[in-house]
């Protein structure tokens, strides 16, 4: 088969409508295989070879899937924390496709990052649009829940277990163990007393990382790739 109206020759013909559609279709299964493997470098690859689809190509018949890839994408940029690329992305999109459920959602979650407000990252990521999305909302609440613990590590001496479940908002106390367990193992923990000192873990580091020249840094960098952006 000879498709010249695909990339990188992209010659119009009678069939070329049909024949990128064809294209878009399988690379758009490949976009998802990539999900259910999770597999980010796999999905990375096949999203760069649909984006031509739905930015250089007039599309004929819509996908099904679509909506929710060009959400992903989005997604995928805020878990690596590619922020200018997301914000491009974002620009590329029309007014209908900004407006819909799986791209909000993730300019919401960008809202909220962007300030702080982890609260409401890990409530909106609770009901996420479409199922396709777990695979980088998990990598997404993990990194929300290490900077969370950062903190209260460079705030706090200790507290109860049941405090720690709170601050980190799980819903058991278990999970909030295992947690612990893997992304923090100086803390100490009291299995009698329910308690966790952090007397141990070292804090002076995450208290360095908090300073007022990296903050002042970070949101200038913010600021200028939001007027280069605009």
């Amino acid at each position: 088969l000879e498709f010249d109206s695909l990339p990188p020759l992209c010659l119009e013909s009678p069939s070329a409508a049909e024949e990128r559609d064809f294209a878009r279709d399988v690379f758009e299964h490949a976009v998802i295989l990539s999900i259910n493997l999770k597999d980010r470098d796999m999905f990375q690859r096949y999203m760069s070879c649909v984006r031509p689809y739905y930015t250089s190509f007039k599309r004929g018949n819509p996908s099904q899937m679509t909506n929710a890839i060009l959400g992903l994408n989005l997604l995928y940029l805020l878990v690596e924390n590619r922020l200018a690329d997301f914000h491009c992305e974002l620009e590329l999109l029309s007014e209908e496709e900004r407006l819909l459920p799986t791209v909000t959602f993730c300019t919401l979650l960008d809202q909220h990052l962007a300030v702080g407000l982890y609260e409401q990252v890990l409530l909106k990521a609770s009901d996420p649009p479409s199922p396709f999305f777990a695979f980088f909302l998990t990598s997404l609440l993990e990194t929300v829940r290490i900077n969370i613990g950062e903190c209260a590590a460079a705030s706090y001496k200790g507290f109860t277990v049941a405090a720690a479940t709170k601050i980190l908002m799980f819903d058991k106390d278990a999970e909030t163990l295992e947690f612990i367990a893997d992304f923090f193992p100086t803390w100490e923990v009291d299995a009698a007393s329910s308690t966790i000192s952090l007397t141990g873990a070292s804090t002076d580091s995450k208290s360095e990382e908090i300073p007022s020249l990296r903050v002042i840094s970070q949101n200038l960098s913010y600021a200028t790739e939001m007027e280069r952006i605009v």
